[in-house]
This record gives C-alpha cells, structure tokens and sequence, in this order.
C-alpha cells in the first residue's frame, strides 16, 4: 500500500472516529436516533473508502498468518496480468506542459441573434389561404411563405384603384389646360390649379401602393384578396405556426426564418472574475445535449452596469455553430479563456485520468509493467487539454489516461474481498 493511500486512508478514519466523539458529547445538538442515523449514514457512504483502510491490515495481518499471500509491493496497488493488462485496454502517457491561462467558467442561455431571425405574421385580420414552405427548409429574402385572404386587402386595392383613376384624371385635365393654354383660350392660374391636382393624385396613388406593399398584396390592382406574406431574411424555415383556414391576426406569429450558423450566449460573471474577462477573449462552450464537445465563440460585448442585488455582470458571447447542432434555448455553459502566460507553465492530464474517492481526487501511475501506484493529487482549473495538477504529480511520471476507472473498480473489488 503507497504511503498517499495510507494516509489519505488515515485521514478519513480520523474524520469518521471525530464525528462519533462529537455525536457522544452532545455537540451536535441531535436526538439520539438523529444522531444514530445520521453514524449510520456517514459509515454507509464512507463504506469503499474504509476498504482501503483495511488494505493496511490485511498486509499486517498476511505477516502473522502462515502461511498466506505474499506482501503487495511497496507502492504498487494494483497489479494487473499481462491478459488483463490487453483487456482492459490501459493507455499510458505522461502529463502536458502547457502555458498557464486564466479561465472563468460561467453558464447562461443560448438565443438567436436579432439581426438574423424573422418572426413572420400578418399586418391585418384574415384567414390563410395557402402554405409554401415547411419546417427545416432554406428561403431567401423575399420568398413567400404562405398567402392569405383578407377583406381589408380588398379594400386596400380597392383605394388603390380610385387614387389611380383620381390620377388618370388630374393627368387628362392638366393635358387639356396646356391645349387650352397654348390656343390662349386659358390662364396660367388655371394651368397651375391643374398641375397641383396632379401632383396631389400622384402622391394619394404612392400612399395606396406603399399600404398594399406593407401588407404584402403588392401594387398591382388585380389579384383578387389574397396578400403574401415572404421572408425578409435569408435562412432556414424554423418554426411554422399557420395551418390552412386558420383564422388570424396582427399579433400572430405563423413563421420564424433564421440563421443559426452564429448564436449568442448571454452569461452572468460575478464581480470577483469581471477583470478576467475581456472583448475578444476566447470561449469554449459545453452543453449537456452533446457530452465531450466544445463549441467555439468569442466574447462579444460587457455589460456597463453590474446588478446591485445579485452583484453580477452579463456578457455576452458569439458562438460558431456551424453545423446547426446548438439551438436556442438550450443552456450552456462557457470557459472563458483569458490571456496566455508563455512564462508560466502548468502540469496538465486528460479528465478522465483523475477518479475521486470520497471527494479525493487521485491518478493511477505507473510502477512497472501491469503495476500501477494510486497517487492522490490536488487539482486545479480546467484548461483546454483537460485538468491542472497543482501537486502530487511530477510531469516525467507515467500515467493511466485511458481506463483508470478499470483500475480504480479492481483496487476496490480487491479491498472488499479483503473485508469479507
């Protein structure tokens, strides 16, 4: 058994043998089965972890009786054959020198980015007359996703219409004063009362075909009461509210169009990591929905005022999303990557080189062939090539960084079977 396990082993039963004295003085200010139950407890979680505690004893207890095993090597604590070593399919390496980086780590929501998403609905009361594009599908600007049939169309045209034949008319009279005019059978003034008729036709007419555009029946005269309704952005088809009759309204949302290559990230930083952060700063994100994958962004904008009852900060972060794998609403959570500091370099090991017992993180290395020590370790930040190891590893060591939860799973099997 290594001198680590030993006295992390020592420490625990220290921790445990604190707690009952406590318990027997009154300290804790429980009832007595409160406090029968709450022993129990702390000696059923802590059950694996005194298993090693008894590794000591069994190496001891192997020295009386005789005859029995032979003592497990100075710090070896598991020792695999050479077939076992093959199947669980152990890799080595030794731990990463990398340059030190702060990193925050900060969660929020992700959401569309305004300028590239459309909610599409009607300007007026109507009923849907056709239905041109389904869910999942790329439109351009200016495509028409659906028309509808609407009575206040109609008599949008229908004044459209009147401010043209008003227009044909002021244009007829204005050609038959400069007639008049040039046979000197009419005056100036009447030529100008004319001209301005004119002027006042053509901008009633313009008025009329911009409310029939803004309602997306067009200019045209013709067409009876339908109107489109089109995207006016570029982008994928992501919701579709409208079915064909329904009746609906101003206030409606039928259609979302939108791009979502680019997404925001909008996160809360507390005052003390504020000054870690910067414009620009790299991010990677994380999601629960995609397990081991990192999504790229950068910080895009700080908030200028920090909230006075929560004491946090927002910022927010542009994430790549190339693939459309992220979707709104999701939550995430980033690693805010501050500046490299070439001049200080830090020891590094993959996640899942580093296993936990009892909240003791610790790493397998490697004694000899199939012969591997449980280190305990104290760990710090996470880095992009995986966790920082603040002590108990030297970067020239061997490590398990691929199945050390086989070896962790052997060290208690073993431990259990030693208790039996």
């Amino acid at each position: 058994m290594s001198v680590a396990t030993r006295k992390m082993a020592w420490i625990i039963r220290e921790r445990l043998l604190g707690r009952r004295l406590s318990f027997a003085m009154g300290e804790d200010k429980l009832a007595k089965p409160a406090a029968a139950a709450v022993i129990f407890r702390t000696y059923a979680s802590s059950f694996v972890v005194l298993a090693l505690l008894a590794l000591g004893c069994r190496d001891k207890a192997a020295d009386i009786t005789a005859p029995g095993p032979a003592r497990t090597e100075e710090g070896v604590d598991v020792t695999l054959s050479p077939k076992a070593l093959l199947a669980a399919e152990i890799r080595l390496d030794k731990p990463k020198r990398v340059p030190k980086r702060t990193a925050v780590t900060a969660a929020g929501t992700l959401d569309f980015v305004p300028s590239r998403v459309a909610r599409i609905g009607p300007q007026v009361q109507g009923r849907i007359l056709s239905i041109s594009v389904v869910a999942g599908q790329m439109v351009g600007r200016g495509a028409i996703v659906a028309r509808l049939d609407s009575v206040d169309i109609g008599r949008a045209r229908a004044d459209f219409l009147e401010a043209r034949s008003r227009l044909d008319l002021a244009s007829a009279e204005v050609a038959r004063e400069q007639r008049m005019l040039d046979a000197g059978a009419s005056s100036e003034r009447a030529m100008l009362t004319a001209k301005t008729d004119q002027r006042v036709a053509e901008v009633g007419m313009k008025a009329n075909a911009e409310r029939l555009r803004v309602l997306g029946a067009g200019s045209q005269a013709g067409g009876g009461l339908g109107a489109a309704l089109v995207s006016p952005v570029v982008g994928k088809v992501l919701e579709v509210k409208a079915r064909i009759g329904q009746p609906v309204g101003p206030t409606d949302t039928l259609f979302v169009v939108g791009a979502t290559s680019e997404l925001w990230l909008v996160v809360e930083l507390y005052e003390r990591d504020i000054g870690k952060v910067h414009l620009g700063d790299d991010v990677a994100a994380a999601t629960v929905a995609f397990p081991g994958r990192t999504f790229k962004g950068k910080v895009d904008q700080l908030g200028a005022v920090v909230d006075a009852t929560r004491h946090v900060l927002e910022a927010r972060i542009v994430l790549d999303n190339p693939d459309d794998a992220l979707r709104p609403g999701m939550t995430a959570s980033a690693r805010i990557l501050g500046a490299v500091d070439s001049a200080a370099q830090v020891t590094v090991v993959p996640r899942q080189a580093i296993q936990t017992i009892d909240g003791q993180p610790f790493t397998f290395v490697e004694r000899g062939p199939g012969k591997f020590e449980m280190r305990a370790v104290e760990r710090g930040s996470e880095v992009d090539e995986g966790v920082e190891i603040v002590r108990g590893l030297a970067a020239n060591e061997t490590i398990v960084v691929d199945g050390a939860f086989i070896l962790k799973s052997e060290v208690l099997r073993e431990q259990m079977g030693a208790n039996d």
